[in-house]
């Protein structure tokens, strides 16, 4: 049976407020008072009640995390960064997806309303006007990761998204290629958008005209990689290069060049995004836009501790961009070993 803080009074000569003070090192106990309590209190193996602590100090050590998807490994990573900084300061995460079987209003408000949390971080690359006015009345802090620029209130941490498909398009190119096709990501994602404009400007810049032949859509998804690829070769103007842009789907364009016997990178180059732990196990090892994954979820939840604790005004706005490298493989045409650099 665990012990309890009524065993610490009595065998300290105390009230339970005071052991419940000095356990929480909160309010006026003198030192020597304490210094005994916490020594009772492990000679006795006490282990708090979190239930009942959290009752006490009306926290409950917890943060509810939302996020689109939670079968990619870009999601797994951004849950890693999360966890592991939650777990450091003896915090706990419950994740929870908003994908299209759910709606995100619904998941938030539950969230929200439960009592089961501090605070939210919530990744929503497609969020929409109605969820934004919501996270405006909560009472509860909310951080959000990879939201459309057009939101320049709240809290949010970004990747800079243009400047890492501006990049590695821009790197293609001093390759020599000429034609560059896209496997973009689905619409109305501010991530793929971004990813769209910066590919775009590279080819404005270097005086290369977009050809909406070499343009598909996918879905961030391998299966759309796969097909995307078998359509943009299927052309009688075939890309040079094709920039997926994300790995899972240069995944799926790797599959579909092997079953169609076609050779990267000497019939077709291919470029990514995101630097997942499966594009560095590609043969070729693929060329990518490193992306800052697991940070991105540490940072967010550092400052969402800093909201909950009253250090940080929770309605004060915060934007953080994080920057992106370029990871230089074999499926570009480089032969080069791999090389990384940072912008």
């Amino acid at each position: 049976m665990n012990t309890n803080i009524v065993e610490i009074a009595k065998k300290a000569g105390v009230s339970t407020a005071t052991v419940s003070r000095a356990l929480n090192n909160n309010g006026a106990v003198r030192d020597k008072t304490r210094q005994k309590i916490l020594r009772i209190a492990e000679e006795l193996h006490y282990k708090p009640n979190p239930i009942a602590r959290s009752l006490s100090r009306k926290k409950t050590d917890t943060i509810g995390v939302i996020l689109p998807e939670l079968i990619d490994e870009f999601f797994m990573e951004i849950i890693r960064g999360l966890d592991e900084e939650a777990y450091r300061t003896n915090h706990y995460i419950i994740v929870s997806s908003s994908h299209s079987q759910r709606n995100i209003i619904e998941t938030l408000l539950e969230f929200m309303a439960s009592g089961r949390v501090d605070g939210v971080v919530l990744m929503a690359p497609q969020l929409q006007a109605a969820a934004f006015e919501l996270l405006g009345k909560s009472k509860k802090p909310v951080v959000l990761l990879n939201v459309n620029n057009c939101f320049d209130e709240g809290v949010s941490f970004n990747i800079n998204n243009f400047q890492g498909a501006y990049s590695i398009v821009e790197h293609v190119i001093n390759h020599g290629y000429k034609k560059v096709a896209m496997i973009l990501g689905p619409e109305g994602n501010c991530d793929a958008e971004a990813r769209y404009e910066g590919c775009k400007q590279a080819l404005q810049n270097n005086n290369i005209q977009l050809d909406n032949d070499l343009i598909v859509r996918g879905d961030f998804k391998s299966p759309s990689g796969y097909y995307g690829f078998l359509r943009l070769i299927s052309q009688k103007n075939k890309p040079e290069v094709i920039f997926a842009a994300n790995d899972m789907m240069a995944v799926g364009v790797y599959e579909a060049a092997r079953n169609s016997n076609i050779k990267i990178p000497e019939d077709i180059a291919v470029v990514g995004f995101d630097d997942i732990f499966l594009s560095r196990i590609l043969q070729p090892r693929l060329t990518t836009v490193h992306v800052p994954i697991a940070e991105l979820g540490s940072k967010a939840i550092r400052y969402l501790f800093g909201m909950i604790n009253g250090e940080i005004d929770i309605k004060k706005s915060h934007r953080e961009e994080l920057s992106t490298g370029l990871v230089i493989g074999k499926s570009c045409g480089c032969q080069s070993t791999v090389t990384s650099s940072i912008f």
